[in-house]
């Protein structure tokens, strides 16, 4: 075979993988939008509903809470059932859920559409990282998760201020109905175009397994030390990211300094900038330096412990400094490419999908317990109080600063 004929079949296999993991993508893309809106959403839920801090906290939460019950059956589903049947089959629900949250008039319903939203977009992730490591070589897989976390926070952009604008002139309930929709398209994609491995691909039969074998595999995993140290990077990791970028982000820049939406949808916007370059940045950095990739996770891991303490302490002191510190947040502290490339050489191709789901497990335990405490936090001061989100603020940077720290020395005792 010719030079020629293998960069000929190599560009036609990325063609068609691009092809089966765009409706992925698009499922992902809803996942990051819904987890992220929360920080957009919150003033007018807090002028129609009369929601408070806490109750927030809640109904954000309540999202990750059911992201993170699905993920040990996710991974079980993704390798014994493949990723287009378990992604399309969940994301159904998200349809349900999107119009529940559309037509609730209490937290009590807020909270349950999104947690069916939740359990709905519990798959897309993963799925998109089986795929990739399916279709793509292993020395390849972190530049492939991190462009496919990169498209995915278009999502995230979106719900900056394309939605900021939407709210204002549609009203946010408008605006979800019209979200079932999209979700209803992604689940006809799905089903029509994911394949859930390239041509002439050989692979360990997951189907013959029995409950009792799956759930041996998943004990498995969950006793690979490799697994557990990145599990710890994960709950605070992204977390404390999504917890400013996804929630508490929008209601500082507005009470501490009386921001209107589209304002803060701007400002929120530049944090998902820095959030869409940071991944694949962090990936390639992986795929040149293949013995650095503890010592990458530490480094975001405490540069995003580093951004949120200055933004609780010189932050408040103008517009400016606060967006820069959040562009820096956003793009300096997303590792979370660096722990699934890790935890996906950690375990045997055959629990790929139970490793992945494993440390997203511990990343959405990590988001529903930060944004809850989060919110218990903020609502220990009068409403709007800078002191709130200062502490706020100081309580992630302490978090992010334990597990960096934590990770370095059990890496280090890993080596030796």
């Amino acid at each position: 075979m010719t030079e020629h004929t293998k960069q000929s079949l190599h560009t036609a296999r990325t063609s068609h993988f691009i092809l089966v993991l765009a409706p992925i993508l698009l499922a992902f893309s809803l996942s990051q939008f819904f987890r992220s809106a929360q920080a957009l959403l919150a003033e007018p839920l807090r002028v129609e509903l009369a929601i408070t801090p806490e109750q927030l906290g809640l109904v954000s939460g309540s999202f990750h809470f059911a992201f993170a019950l699905m993920q040990i059956p996710v991974g079980v589903m993704l390798d014994r059932y493949g990723p287009r049947v378990t992604n399309g089959f969940l994301m159904m629900a998200t349809v349900v859920g999107v119009i529940i949250f559309a037509s609730a008039h209490s937290v009590l319903g807020l909270m349950i559409g999104q947690a069916i939203i939740g359990l709905g977009c519990s798959a897309a992730f993963m799925a998109a990282l089986v795929l990739a490591a399916r279709w793509t070589s292993p020395e390849k897989f972190a530049a492939a998760s991190g462009l496919i976390v990169s498209f995915s926070l278009l999502g995230v952009l979106a719900s900056a201020t394309p939605l900021a604008a939407l709210v204002e002139t549609h009203g946010w309930r408008t605006v979800y109905y019209g979200l079932a929709g999209l979700s209803t398209l992604a689940v006809m994609l799905d089903l029509l175009f994911v394949r859930d491995t390239p041509p002439g691909y050989q692979a360990d039969d997951q189907k013959g397994e029995t409950v009792f074998e799956a759930l041996k595999g998943m004990v498995s995993v969950w006793k690979n030390r490799q697994v557990w140290l990145l599990s710890g990077v994960a709950f605070f990791s992204y977390p404390a990211i999504l917890t400013v970028r996804g929630l508490w982000g929008g209601p500082y820049l507005h009470d501490v300094f009386g921001l209107s939406a589209v304002e803060v949808g701007n400002i929120l916007l530049l944090m998902t900038i820095g959030m869409i370059l940071g991944p694949p940045t962090y990936g390639q950095l992986s795929r040149k330096l293949p013995t650095k990739t503890h010592g990458l996770i530490v480094f975001a891991v405490l540069l995003g412990a580093a951004t949120c303490l200055l933004q609780a302490f010189i932050g408040p002191w103008g517009t400016g400094i606060a967006a820069a510190l959040m562009l820096l947040h956003g793009f300096l502290g997303s590792s979370a490419t660096l722990s699934y490339a890790a935890s996906r050489q950690a375990v045997p191709e055959r629990q790929i999908g139970r490793a992945l789901t494993t440390v997203n497990l511990a990343t959405f335990a990590g988001l529903f317990v930060l944004q809850g405490l989060a919110g218990l936090i903020i609502g220990q001061f009068e409403d709007g109080a800078p002191d709130g989100y200062r502490w706020m603020f100081v309580f992630l940077g302490i978090g992010l600063g334990a597990a960096g720290i934590s990770f370095w020395f059990g890496a280090k005792r890993k080596k030796s």
